[in-house]
């Protein structure tokens, strides 16, 4: 299976990490009832955390981290592209450089939290791209159908990269 590489922001990882966790939990409160014993009551989906770790490598393996250091000390919120799932919206929390393992390599670990958005955007227009971005970026930040998308906007050749300031038509 060949599955897409990584991305936050305008950041794209030339490798996908060695390691990477994703992690879903659901908001779970116990009651206790008198003579009854105790329930569960679910309260939803907790915020999604994503982990990982991984090795910059070639001659420019120092300015890959600076770049992604850069974003990081941006803050706030940006649609992260994990291999093989949605994109969503989320926070780089941490960033950390574990040092270099040899010449032109140097390891790194992350970790993201997912970001409340909202109720989405569901209006129509013309929207241009930002660099790094895809439909799929389109489609969840406004709630809609990325294969209705793909079908409004014939014009895009490849829909997991954008060029920056193509035209997204909204369906």
């Amino acid at each position: 299976m060949n599955l897409m590489t990584m991305r936050f922001k305008a950041f794209t990882w030339k490798v996908n990490p060695t390691e990477l966790r994703l992690e879903c939990q659901r908001n779970v409160k116990e009651r206790l009832l008198p003579y009854v014993g105790g329930s569960a009551l679910d309260l939803g989906p907790k915020k999604r955390k994503a982990s990982g770790e991984g090795y910059f490598a070639g001659a420019d393996c120092m300015a890959q981290w600076r770049k992604l250091e850069s974003i990081f000390n941006e803050g706030g919120p940006g649609s992260l592209q994990l291999p093989g799932q949605e994109p969503f919206l989320a926070v780089m929390d941490s960033l950390k450089l574990l040092g270099e393992e040899g010449e032109n390599l140097v390891k790194y670990a992350f970790s993201f939290t997912e970001h409340s958005a909202g109720e989405p955007y569901h209006g129509q227009g013309v929207h241009r791209a930002a660099p790094g971005e895809s439909l799929w970026d389109y489609a969840w930040r406004y709630g809609w159908d990325v294969e209705e998308l793909r079908r409004a906007n014939p014009h895009i050749r490849d829909i997991a990269w954008l060029q920056e300031g193509e035209e997204v038509y909204a369906p």
